[in-house]
């Protein structure tokens, strides 16, 4: 037993450096007990050192020895830090990281100073300490106003009260895991001894050290999955061990960390029957835990606005009223309408317009929250906390399912910090009274960024720690990682707002060499006495720059260490081969099956069969993006609107010839197109788009309809007929339902069809090939024919209309349904009709036959179909040999 635990089981008081080591000592005291056979015992008393002497500051002034004064939280703390700094200047920048330089020298000076205004001496110069001084001058003064105090001014109180304490006489106190007391620690202890207390530092671990052993890595990464391999083979080899790894820069490499510890331990989570088998000293910020992180999105969604991503992923989590019943399913398929919409970020009013048709549970909560939000615009600190929680109570937060250990305390961790904020109020800053909305949403998700959260949990056999949260912790096994040079002993950062010459004088970390030296010789002495066994490893290079173990540790020869792979890697090339099937052939579509009968569906099986199979048939779509301004879609759908409003408006090819020879009401005409094809698209979408696009919009395609119009005005006399028109084409067992973009009728007889495309236009040989391309112009002209067999079509043609490049292409029966030649356009095609509508009728009818027996080969005609399917995953093309039918092969 260690005399730490010796001092517990004995009623002494053991005071650690920090909370680990606090629990550690009362879970090793309790399970003492148990092994000793004993079914009651006194609760063990061991507290870090700030908890111990806030305790003694509260005992004081209850018993009168100290006036009793407000201890401000480290939030307030920062709050007056930064109100002190902001008298410099109206608006200074990174404010609030200087608050937090200026709380930690104002921590040096009361810890290894005396306090006592001893910056006054820094003032009146043009550096970084006189600055401090100002700034101390002024949080002092802040301080006194409201008799108030923090936690860097409780020793010097205690110390002081000390001699009045009689209850402190003879009381038991033992320090555990102190590498060193600094001036102000030895203050305090020095003032109990003198009180009467029997004060004695206490051990936690062994005296003699361990022989390490060396190991050394090619990176840091490899080096950290050989020290948790290592780890789970020692807890494997013996259950009951604790076993170590120190990661000295835990805190930059969290996350990467708990990803390799995942990879390799298991997930650290822990069911009803069985505890967890790791665990990370250092928690994640409270705003990334998921239940907070609900919390937070719903208020911003109520009172300010959220990334698609994540208003989507609220809307699917499971913190949310009605989560539990198979309704997320349902809220999911927002995601797809507001990216397609472009709705980003996203609003209550989107949210809740979104849910109508998918969730009537959840829509009229959100409308509650969004009545709320709307009378409350303006509140104090404590107005907004009683706000949000109203609006959180009424989304159903955190949901149906009761809330498991971690969570529940994340709830209270959360409670715990809106009550914090909101006592904030009581510090009653100068002109700050009320906050909008934006201000307070800010400065909470500020404060749970920078607030980690551990869960408390069982203890767990392996424990991943940094450097200080090792010290003092004994274990039966320890890999101290990352033992380089450049680690440890550190370089010397001397604090930037405090004197350097005051800090080397008093013994401030990282203000001298020599100091960081003695001090890493003493950390190495700590951990070689942690465990029997030790490890000592570094990594040869550190960001390409080679460097050399760290000299404190003995120097002994480099063991070998193995590198193994990761389970995961492990399982990943021990799988099976995969066997190679070809299933060209999918189930042919049976009678009533719904699927998309469009021309996209022949247009699809002439470019791939699979491609049609998945987007007709499954529906596998690819997913959309969010734009910031109007997508290639977007702008083609506006040129069709434009050109079909104005045809409707003039009708014929007189009226187009007698409005060119007006050009102010040619220029009104097309004009008036653009604005009705810009007043008729979704108007949220342009709700979400620059009102500077949209004017210029506005301009680009009255101008891109002139030019097309120019190529129009040169055609044989027509009459438009049909706009946008509506028509079908029976392609057994399906009938296509199919929109003309516009039907001319010849002054000659016969009707010309027409299309619009804004990308390129295939040539004419492409038209009739035996996979072919522009199958709408096929379509169309056979759904005509089997509509109007006594018009017959004499011209199919597709407009390229683009700013700076438009022309016409197409095939005519005869030369007097064609488009006149222009310079640069492509040459009018004249053809047999008859024969070019049978081909079409027998390419059409195959390609439509061949879907519905479910021909579904993956067969690209060309390698530029992929390029715009995005549906690699699914077909594999790209892990597929390929055949002679893909293009280049």
């Amino acid at each position: 037993m260690s005399d730490a635990l010796a001092s517990l089981a004995a009623g002494a008081t053991v005071v650690t450096p920090n909370r680990r080591l606090s629990r550690h000592l009362i879970d090793a005291h309790d399970r003492a007990q148990v092994a000793a056979g004993r079914r009651a015992w006194p609760s063990a008393r061991a507290l870090p050192w700030t908890a111990f002497v806030a305790a003694l500051d509260d005992e004081a002034v209850a018993a009168g020895a100290l006036a009793a004064r407000m201890r401000l939280s480290p939030h307030a703390v920062l709050l007056l830090w930064r109100a002190a700094i902001e008298e410099d200047a109206q608006s200074v920048p990174e404010a609030g990281a200087l608050a937090e330089l200026a709380a930690e020298a104002w921590a040096l000076v009361h810890a290894h100073g005396t306090g006592a205004g001893i910056w006054r001496a820094w003032a009146g110069r043009d550096d970084e300490p006189a600055a401090f001084a100002r700034w101390a001058e002024r949080y002092q003064a802040a301080l006194d106003a409201r008799r108030a105090i923090d936690l860097a001014m409780v020793p010097d109180r205690v110390a002081r009260a000390a001699g009045a304490m009689a209850s402190w006489r003879d009381c038991r106190i033992g320090f555990a895991g102190f590498l060193d007391f600094d001036p102000q620690q030895r203050r305090v202890v020095d003032a109990l001894e003198r009180a009467g207390a029997r004060v004695d530092r206490v051990s936690t671990l062994g005296d003699t050290p361990a022989g390490p052993r060396r190991a050394e890595f090619a990176s840091s990464r490899r080096e950290l999955v050989a020290a948790l391999a290592w780890a789970r083979a020692e807890v494997e080899r013996r259950p009951s061990a604790r076993v170590g790894i120190v990661v000295p820069d835990l805190a930059q490499r969290l996350a990467a960390v708990r990803l390799d510890a995942i990879d390799v331990l298991g997930l650290p989570g822990e069911d009803a029957d069985r505890s967890p088998a790791w665990n990370l000293s250092l928690g994640a910020p409270l705003d990334s835990v998921p239940i907070v992180a609900a919390a937070l999105d719903l208020i911003a969604l109520a009172w300010r606005a959220l990334p698609v991503g994540r208003a989507a992923a609220l809307l699917r989590s499971a913190y949310v009223a009605g989560a539990a019943d198979g309704t997320r399913l349902r809220r999911a398929g927002v995601e797809r309408e507001w990216l397609e919409r472009g709705v980003d970020p996203v609003r209550i009013g989107d949210a809740i317009g979104a849910l109508q048709a998918r969730d009537d549970a959840l829509a009229p909560r959100l409308a509650a929250m969004a009545a709320l939000a709307k009378r409350t615009r303006r509140a104090t600190r404590h107005g907004w906390i009683d706000a949000w929680r109203e609006a959180l109570a009424i989304a159903g937060w955190p949901g149906d399912r009761p809330p498991g250990s971690a969570e529940h305390q994340a709830r209270g961790a959360l409670d715990g910090h809106f009550a914090a904020y909101a006592a904030l109020d009581g510090l009653e800053l100068r002109g700050r009274g009320e906050f909008a909305a934006g201000e307070a949403c800010g400065a909470v998700a500020g404060i749970l960024a920078s607030s980690p959260f551990q869960p408390e949990s069982p203890d767990a056999p392996i424990q991943i720690l940094g450097l200080y949260e090792a010290v003092g912790l004994p274990f039966d096994a320890l890999w101290i990682s990352g033992m380089s040079d450049e680690m440890l002993p550190r370089a010397p950062r001397p604090h930037p707002l405090l004197p350097a010459g005051w800090q080397r004088a008093h013994g401030v970390p990282r203000s001298d060499a020599a100091r960081e030296l003695a001090h890493a010789r003493d950390i190495a002495s700590w951990l070689l006495r942690a465990a029997p066994d030790v490890v000592a490893s570094h990594a040869s290079a550190i960001d390409d720059r080679p460097v050399s173990r760290s000299a404190v540790f003995p120097e002994v020869a480099v063991t070998a260490a193995p590198e193994p792979a990761t389970p995961a890697r492990a399982q990943f090339d021990a799988r099976p081969r995969l066997e190679r099937l070809a299933d060209d052939v999918a189930p042919a579509c049976a009678p009533g099956e719904r699927v998309r009968a469009g021309s996209g569906l022949v247009a699809a099986q002439s470019d791939c069969p699979f491609q049609a199979l998945a987007s007709k048939r499954w529906r596998a779509d690819p997913w959309p993006e969010a734009a910031a301004t109007l997508t290639s879609m977007e702008r083609g759908s506006l040129v069709h609107a434009a050109l079909a409003s104005f045809w409707r408006a003039t009708a014929d090819h007189a009226t187009l010839v007698a409005l060119r020879a007006d050009p102010a009401r040619y220029a009104a005409a097309r004009r008036a197109a653009a604005s009705e094809a810009i007043t008729g698209f979704d108007p949220a979408r342009w709700g979400r788009i620059p009102g500077a696009v949209r004017a210029l919009e506005e301009d680009r395609l009255a101008q891109v309809v002139g030019e097309w119009l120019a190529v129009e005005a040169a055609r044989p006399p027509f009459a438009v007929v049909g706009v946008e028109h509506q028509a079908s084409l029976a392609l057994a067992p399906f009938t296509l339902d199919l929109r003309l973009a516009r039907v001319d009728r010849l002054a000659d007889g016969g009707v010309a069809i027409l299309d619009y495309k804004t990308g390129g236009v295939p040539g004419i040989a492409a038209w009739r090939a035996d996979r072919p391309e522009a199958v709408q112009m096929a379509l169309y002209t056979l759904a005509w024919r089997a509509a109007n067999p006594a018009e017959p079509v004499r011209a199919a043609v597709m407009g390229e209309v683009r700013r700076g490049q438009v022309q016409a292409t197409g095939l005519y029966a005869d030369a007097g349904a064609r488009f006149d030649d222009r310079p640069g356009g492509r040459e009018p095609v004249v053809v047999d009709w008859p024969e070019l509508e049978a081909r079409w009728n027998g390419l059409i009818g195959g390609l439509g036959a061949a879907f519905a027996r479910g021909d579904a080969a993956v067969v690209p005609r060309e390698r530029g179909v992929c390029r715009h399917c995005s549906r690699e995953s699914l077909c594999r093309i790209g892990t597929r040999p390929a055949t002679d039918e893909e293009g280049g092969a």
